[in-house]
């Protein structure tokens, strides 16, 4: 049996995304190897609501700051290999922001990632919808309450319960033994299986319309995942909406109509363009383009 310590399950509780007010850390054993409270090292106004941070600041205000405990948590994380979380990337950050070191050489397990792998695809669940920890823990058969969560001790153990809840269907859909004690297996399969899923699932996300609608003021440029009711001038299918996106604001930006933004005086030379456009995924560029589209009204061609 691989070293107990080299798995660990972590949450922390943050105040204001500027200090870590409390950190817990379980084995893969279920067992809690590290736990403490902190006060914060500068005076703060907490400003997050009761039902997203239990913690109050009487509860901490006898407590060391996170820095003078710093001897005793390092090395914690430098005996681990793997790290398991729920929304883990908050916690790494807030980690790294308090001095924790040398924490990119752990491997990552994002538990939100397994569910949707395991249960959450084939309910129709966004990839970057998947419920919250509270949710998901009681679907999987442990009661966990509003009154628990947000506790960091709870929390972490809840997130092990899925983890090994979750590794458990993974690996009997696989027809695979689950070893609770080293999992290195069953996270293997987990990265293999969730690189091929999530690759499929945004190019399936990708696919749509792009399309232009003829208003009073001029034609509007859309994409769209479906056909909308009212029929659009001109629309036809895509293999990827942003980079339809993208390519309709490059290919228009000089059709668009002065004091009238997002609307386009064009041609019906623009419209033949539209009707022989097509264009091809690609999974390199396609969630850079993603992101960029979001901000197109800021693009300048």
């Amino acid at each position: 049996m691989a070293a107990e310590k080299e798995y660990i399950c972590l949450d922390t509780e943050f105040v204001n995304n500027v200090a870590i007010i409390e950190l817990s850390v379980f084995s893969i054993a279920d067992r809690e190897i590290y736990h403490h409270l902190y006060r914060p090292a500068q005076q703060l106004r907490w400003t997050a609501p009761p039902d997203k941070l239990k913690i109050t600041p009487g509860m901490v205000a006898g407590e060391p700051t996170f820095a003078s405990c710093l001897k005793e948590i390092q090395p914690v994380f430098d005996a681990a290999r793997v790290i398991i979380g729920y929304a883990v990337d908050n916690d790494l950050g807030m980690l790294r922001k308090e001095g924790v070191r040398n924490l990119d050489r752990l491997k990552v397990v994002e538990v939100r990632d397994l569910y949707w792998l395991v249960k959450g695809r084939a309910e129709g669940v966004d990839l970057y919808g998947v419920p919250n920890l509270l949710a998901i823990t009681n679907e999987l058969g442990l009661t966990f309450d509003e009154g628990e969560a947000h506790f960091a001790s709870s929390d972490t153990q809840a997130t092990l319960y899925c983890f090994h809840r979750l590794m458990e269907k993974l690996c009997e859909s696989h027809s695979l033994a689950y070893d609770r004690g080293n999992p290195d297996e069953a996270i293997a399969l987990f990265d293999r299986e969730f690189e091929v899923a999530k690759k499929e699932y945004l190019r399936e996300q990708a696919r749509g319309y792009a399309m232009v609608e003829k208003t009073d003021k001029g034609y509007k440029l859309k994409v769209r995942r479906e056909i909308p009711d009212r029929k659009p001038e001109v629309c036809v299918e895509v293999a990827d909406r942003a980079l339809a996106d993208y390519d309709m604001a490059k290919q228009f930006a000089r059709r668009e109509i002065p004091g009238h933004k997002g609307y386009f005086r064009l041609r019906a030379a623009d419209l033949d363009w539209l009707r022989s456009y097509t264009n091809v995924y690609d999974e390199e560029n396609a969630e850079m383009l993603r992101k960029l589209m979001k901000f197109k009204g800021r693009l300048s061609f």
